[in-house]
């Protein structure tokens, strides 16, 4: 019985978690959704298995179609599986030739436990800004703060704007720069974190707990008492703060990958 209660609460939090990284293209198939968006973030361009328990039972055919739906979008095959994936679906992938990518897990906790423990002591030296939708200024800093091109504004941009649930957008500011952001999302009593990023010089000086001090504020009041999260399993200083929050693992998931090589060998 505890685990069908804990694969019924895998799948629950997996479906929020979609919601939270809306892909540019979500197609349907056999209970699973095949997603792409131009390549950007494995989330994005990844098969996500799920719902799939009740129509895969070993049949390689569903594999080979979504092969060819990433193919045909000149994107490389790529499934994200979780402990709520369909039995056997990760062997069968191996065997395959797909390569297991980004260890990563899914960490929970309560939001007031998480707001009792991140309790600000920085006095007055940092003032946190929260708005209900992202703007030019917010996604400028988030890109910098990633290091990631200027270019990719576009997607953020469009990612950001498919979150249909409501959604706090959380920058923290040192006087007259920004040193730190995060968002949070709110859907049937669930908050999930994302985006939560440090400025490279203010890093280790506890910037990264007031951002989920401000984001667990913000979700308690919009009634979700529950929070969720997902970190890379060798993000050390990442688990560490949350950690430090209250937060613990529930469970793992990762990427299996196919190397277009040895697609092309196999066909």
């Amino acid at each position: 019985m505890k685990a069908l209660q804990d694969r019924s609460m895998f799948r629950l939090l997996e479906r929020l978690a979609l919601r939270t990284w809306p892909a540019q293209l979500e197609q349907p198939y056999e209970g699973w959704i095949l997603r792409a968006s131009d390549g950007v973030t494995k989330r994005a361009n990844s098969v996500w298995t799920i719902d799939g328990s009740e129509h895969w039972a070993g049949d390689e055919k569903a594999i080979a179609d979504a092969e060819a739906f990433y193919l045909n979008h000149r994107l490389t095959p790529r499934f994200h599986i979780s402990d709520a994936s369909p039995s056997g679906l990760d062997e069968c992938l191996e065997r395959r030739g797909y390569v297991k990518e980004v260890p990563c897990l899914m960490m929970t906790t309560d939001a007031v436990r998480a707001i009792q423990r991140t309790e600000p002591v920085d006095g007055n030296s940092l003032h946190a800004v929260i708005q209900s939708s992202h703007d030019t200024s917010w996604l400028g800093h988030f890109l910098a703060m990633e290091g990631f091109a200027p270019e990719l504004g576009a997607f953020y941009d469009k990612l950001f704007s498919r979150i249909e649930a409501p959604t706090a957008y959380v920058s923290l500011r040192m006087r007259d720069q920004c040193v730190g952001m995060g968002t949070a999302v709110a859907e049937d009593g669930w908050s999930g974190f994302i985006n939560i990023v440090v400025h490279p010089h203010y890093r280790g000086h506890g910037i990264g707990k007031r951002i989920v001090h401000e984001l667990a504020r913000w979700s308690r009041d919009q009634g979700a008492d529950r929070l969720y999260l997902q970190v890379i399993a060798d993000n050390v200083p990442a688990i560490r703060l949350y950690s430090g929050a209250g937060y613990e693992r529930l469970f793992a998931y990762h990427y299996r990958t196919k190397l277009i090589s040895t697609l092309a060998e196999n066909c």
